[in-house]
């Protein structure tokens, strides 16, 4: 890869001009690490183009912030600061001068940088079309609908920027493609599916394999939380919902980025129940403003002592395929119950360790007197009997 430095004195910056050089953008993507538009995995987890973007925005942070305080030394040594309201001397104009020369050259050099910017992505963008359908399914720029994904999708306003035909399908960029998730999954990315928009999936694609039912996980009927059947709206609601919905036929539905809002978990209150889920648990990643996670040793039989409302925490799965088990590890109280558990839970574990403790003095001088006893036992013996034996 190549860079540039600017010829200003006061600022330079380190730019990647590979674009405007390279025979082929496509090959030079590839050798990055970029494929179907993506980074595609490394060492250390990190794409090699990330990699030499962070590079190239940290080196040019590192030299404005030297360049910055090299001008406040030279100004302290002259025992002037830049916010001097006083002329003291020609050179101190002359510095003045040269400040807001400064100035005006700083937005001069902001145009440049954004023609530079464009005419590099012009560059990049002059990359020939592929002449085969196996080579626009790894293309890092252009893509043809017959090639992607099951879940992926074009944007709506995609047409207004295609490139061209390839026999007879219409190519598009890749930069002009999403990707479609479940409405489950945009809420773990912060969004959820708006609810006119639910019974009008962009696509509805082959559903994960779930898991035997045979030797899984088993909810409980209670967690502390109370019954899953309480009689509520909310249990209503769902068990029309459960009956109005389609049966299943191995397919679930996605939906695409324009379809959603930007969500976060609703805030519970000190006094609200505690949400939970169809399997009567409440997941880390989705979890409310109010609950937090408390992972300490026999900490949910403690909070069902002291009747304080919990449900068990749900961190992921483990396993691949239809044998993905959950990982459910501590619990999930109102924050205002977290320092009592807490505290419960410390005199707990001490009270434990001295009964331990206790146990094992016990034991130790049972064994002692056991001991004790046998070499007692032992002695009478040989005096009373031992000459008979001789």
């Amino acid at each position: 890869s190549s860079s540039s430095s600017s010829s200003s004195s006061s600022k330079r910056r380190l730019t990647d001009v590979t674009p405007r050089y390279a025979s082929s953008w496509t090959d030079t993507l590839k050798k990055r690490g970029v494929l179907r538009g993506k980074q595609t995995r490394v060492r250390e987890g990190t794409g090699v183009d990330k990699w030499w973007k962070a590079i190239l925005l940290q080196g040019n942070h590192h030299h404005n912030h030297h360049s910055a305080t090299e001008k406040q030394k030279a100004l302290r040594d002259k025992g002037k600061s830049e916010k001097d309201a006083i002329v003291l001397d020609d050179e101190h104009v002359d510095e003045l001068g040269k400040k807001k020369g400064n100035d005006n050259n700083k937005s001069t050099m902001e145009v440049d940088d954004h023609d530079e910017e464009k005419e590099l992505t012009a560059s990049a963008k002059k990359e020939p079309i592929p002449t085969s359908k196996t080579a626009f399914k790894s293309h890092p720029i252009y893509v043809i609908p017959s090639v992607m994904n099951a879940n992926e999708v074009l944007v709506p306003d995609a047409k207004k920027r295609f490139c061209g035909i390839f026999k007879g399908e219409m190519v598009f960029r890749r930069t002009d493609v999403e990707q479609a998730l479940p409405a489950k999954k945009w809420l773990y990315r912060g969004r959820k599916v708006r609810d006119n928009e639910l019974p009008k999936p962009i696509k509805r694609v082959k559903a994960r394999k779930k898991a035997a039912g045979k030797g899984g996980f088993k909810a409980l009927k209670s967690y502390g939380v109370g019954d899953s059947n309480d009689g509520g709206e909310d249990f209503q609601k769902k068990q029309l919902q459960d009956g109005e919905a389609p049966l299943e036929d191995g397919k679930e539905n996605i939906y695409a980025s324009w379809q959603t809002d930007a969500w976060s978990p609703p805030p519970v209150g000190p006094n609200d129940p505690i949400p939970i889920n169809e399997y009567r648990n409440i997941e880390l990643e989705l979890l409310n403003p109010g609950l937090v996670h408390v992972y300490l040793e026999r900490i949910a039989k403690l909070a069902k002592q002291l009747g304080i409302p919990y449900a068990p925490c749900l961190l992921g799965f483990e396993g691949h395929g239809g044998n993905r088990t959950p990982t459910i590890r501590g619990i999930v109280v109102h924050v205002h119950n977290e320092q009592l558990l807490r505290e419960a839970h410390a005199e707990m574990s001490n009270h434990q360790l001295e009964e331990e403790h206790d146990n094992y003095e016990k034991a130790m001088w049972k064994k002692w007197r056991r001991l004790l006893e046998g070499v007692l036992i032992r002695d009478r013996l040989e005096r009373e009997y031992g000459d008979e034996g001789k």
